[in-house]
């Protein structure tokens, strides 16, 4: 089963954002911006500079699982957890995880909790980090202005569960390949198949995606 995402939610939430309602409204690279800022700075403003760079993660993640929320057919207003919204700050470090922050992340994996604890309630579980694996039925990159490379990826377990996986950067996947993955479970959503019937979903937060070797 594979769902066609639309990013024009998506670019039209972050223009909004990094041009409205942000208060940097440059058109240089948000990132590059802060640092820039940071970089020549005194220590109290590298720290401010470092905390806004975390909300920005946040606030950019977040808003990209609600777009998708709303492609995939639900109403817009929903709001993002703040119990997810607080973990991706506090962990904006791993999102994306690459390199020697991949062990970070996986550190933080709550190995007991599993996709029917999701189903049942995720609001215990979205200030969590889990891991799966599964095989990519798709996969899409898109460059958003002021932001860089979002990559969502439709992936699905041995046991039919289903991920949507929305991530900060670039991969080297494609569909059919298998992988792993760790990142925050944020909402349960899902879409109408095209060949019919319907999937049930859960939005994560992406932090690692990587090849898994089986």
């Amino acid at each position: 089963m594979k769902v066609s995402f639309s990013y024009a939610f998506i670019l039209v939430a972050f223009i909004l954002v990094t041009g409205c309602g942000s208060t940097n409204s440059s058109t240089s690279s948000v990132f590059s911006n802060l640092a820039t800022q940071g970089s020549s700075s005194t220590s109290e403003g590298t720290e401010a500079v470092a905390e806004s760079e975390n909300n920005n993660i946040a606030t950019y993640l977040s808003l990209a699982v609600l777009a998708l929320h709303e492609v995939n057919g639900f109403e817009a207003g929903e709001e993002f957890p703040p119990e997810s919204k607080a973990f991706l700050a506090k962990h904006a470090h791993l999102f994306p995880a690459t390199g020697d922050k991949v062990k970070e992340a996986q550190q933080l994996v709550d190995h007991n909790v599993q996709p029917k604890h999701i189903n049942k309630n995720i609001s215990k579980y979205q200030a969590s980090m889990i891991q799966d694996k599964g095989t990519v039925l798709s996969i899409e990159e898109e460059e958003i202005p002021e932001i860089g490379t979002f990559s969502v990826l439709h992936v699905v377990n041995d046991e039919e569960d289903s991920y949507q996986v929305v991530y900060l950067g670039a991969l080297d996947i494609y569909e059919d390949d298998t992988v792993e993955f760790v990142g925050v479970p944020t909402l349960l959503s899902g879409f109408e198949n095209v060949s019919g019937g319907y999937t049930n979903s859960i939005i994560i937060a992406g932090s690692y995606v990587g090849k898994s070797a089986n």
